[in-house]
């Protein structure tokens, strides 16, 4: 039987790091547009808005906004447990998939309802999921926000040109790659607000769906060719 991480480059390959990183693009600009200018992912924003809000003595969204980081980080931490306890080749697939659930669900939910009772949700799924999906070939990076990804690819970028080391420039162009499908998301998800509204989160559900189904084939065809027989 083979170890429960025999698998790394399914999950980590460019096509799943690239599609979750449009994932992340479209979401935060998603709720940025639909929920009152707060980020699901992007923490690092929601922590200047509120302390610029407070310093403003401005507290409208502060609520909604501090509740969204503190979800963001439970998801973390859940998806890190997640990845601890897991018995089974698929454990991804379940986080995915209540990406997807919660996002359709999201979809149906009236824009009148309060942003604290919908961006938190969203904010703890895309913490899991980048936690739980957390390299791309061998490399670490995150899919639900990019600054960290920017850096990486200038890094990159300046030691193949000290170095000429052809690897350098690979690792710069993944990451080059990885912040301009986040910006491909975001932008898709901006166009289509402008027909859709708040359904528009179900395009981002649909892609996850399929993207959820093709990583749990892969996984399934990936073990009938390397599992030893029963």
């Amino acid at each position: 039987m083979a170890e429960k991480e025999d698998f790394p480059e399914i999950y980590s390959t460019r096509i799943m790091a690239n599609a979750l990183m449009m994932v992340g693009g479209f979401i935060d600009a998603y709720t940025f547009v639909q929920r009152g200018g707060i980020l699901a992912a992007g923490q690092t924003g929601n922590i200047i808005f509120t302390s610029v809000n407070i310093a403003n003595q401005d507290f409208n969204g502060v609520t909604a906004k501090l509740v969204t980081i503190c979800a963001f980080a439970f998801g973390c931490f859940l998806g890190e447990i997640i990845r601890k306890k897991h018995r089974t080749h698929y454990w991804r697939v379940p986080v995915l998939s209540l990406e997807v659930i919660i996002f359709a669900v999201v979809g149906i939910l009236p824009r009148s309802l309060p942003n604290i009772a919908i961006v938190p949700l969203l904010a703890c799924v895309m913490a899991m999921q980048t936690t739980v999906f957390s390299q791309i070939e061998g490399r670490a990076y995150n899919n639900v926000f990019s600054t960290g990804n920017i850096k990486k690819a200038m890094v990159g970028l300046a030691n193949f040109v000290t170095t000429h080391d052809h690897h350098q420039l690979t690792t710069a162009l993944i990451f080059l790659q990885l912040v301009v499908c986040f910006a491909l998301g975001a932008m898709v998800s901006a166009i289509l607000q402008n027909r859709w509204g708040v359904t528009t989160i179900w395009w981002a559900s649909g892609l996850l769906a399929v993207l959820t189904v093709g990583y749990a084939i892969a996984i399934y065809v990936r073990g009938q060719r390397y599992e030893e027989p029963k």
